[in-house]
């Protein structure tokens, strides 16, 4: 009876995905621009068609975020649909004392990333967010997000991260792949075929406290589950020239992203900025 119930929920929740998708992509057109743009820049089409396929497999997976993400997830539903490859690091470091800077891009079901990393290391996860510009979308997002993760401090108060670092050793969630919203401390890398403006932050905190930083991977696995595996960055102590680990980390989003295209936010105006235009205004 499970098994059959299991089918028709899939079956179900499939239907409600294909729904909203069409509705983004055919009704609404929800940055269809931005989207076909981004995956031509990144890949070669040789037919429109295999565009057009990606276009609609990456509007398949917005809906499904769309339905997952405002959902807040239960431990029994994280246990069932999350798994992560074992990373003993992860326990060495923090029974040393030491903190670790968790990176990861809007890959698979982000959010779900870090309530599971949260529910497999209780009381030792602390997540970096950006203020969303909606109040009300904002006070949502930080509810759910407190239902598992211990401490949520905004990125313009970091005052609070040391503080807490000061009293405990925490895994420290950045996601790292969003456009930088100003020109201060972009770290240029090269990625999807085009040089691309990163935050630095990851980087300064890593160097400046001497934290080691891994990358977590996500890909969809069978049904609506999700695999997570961890790629050490930088261990904390390695003489490193600068802009080298945002460059190390562009290079593990890259190869996520090429592991399956769809499951990444293409709808992102991720390619705003050049290096030139950047350069431009520095000298005037």
């Amino acid at each position: 009876m499970e098994e059959k119930i299991s089918l028709r929920m899939q079956f179900l929740t499939g239907l409600a995905d294909s729904l909203i998708a069409f509705i983004l992509h055919y009704v609404v057109r929800y940055r269809l621009h931005v989207i076909a743009d981004n995956l031509k820049g990144a890949f070669q089409y040789t037919t429109g068609t295999a565009l057009k396929r990606d276009i609609h497999a990456n509007y398949l997976y917005l809906a499904k975020m769309l339905r997952q993400i405002v959902v807040r997830p239960t431990r029994k539903l994280l246990s069932k649909r999350m798994r992560m490859s074992p990373f003993p690091l992860f326990d060495q470091w923090l029974a040393e004392g030491k903190s670790v800077i968790v990176t990861f891009g809007h890959t698979g079901n982000w959010e779900w990333t870090g309530s599971y990393l949260s529910m497999l290391y209780p009381d030792q996860v602390c997540a970096l967010y950006k203020k969303i510009k909606s109040p009300w979308l904002n006070k949502l997002m930080q509810k759910r997000r407190n239902s598992h993760v211990n401490y949520l401090i905004e990125t313009k108060q970091m005052g609070e991260l040391l503080r807490l670092m000061k009293r405990k050793p925490v895994l420290i969630l950045m996601i790292a792949d969003q456009n930088p919203g100003s020109a201060q401390g972009i770290i240029w890398a090269p990625f999807l075929g085009r040089n691309t403006a990163f935050v630095n932050g990851p980087e300064t905190l890593a160097i400046k406290y001497a934290l080691p930083v891994v990358y977590v991977s996500s890909l969809p696995g069978k049904g609506s589950t999700y695999d997570l595996a961890c790629e050490q960055v930088y261990d904390g102590s390695e003489p490193v020239t600068s802009g080298l680990i945002m460059q190390r980390f562009a290079l593990a989003l890259e190869k996520n992203i090429e592991a399956n295209r769809s499951h990444w936010l293409w709808s992102h105006k991720r390619w705003k900025r050049s290096k030139q235009g950047d350069d431009a205004i520095s000298e005037s």
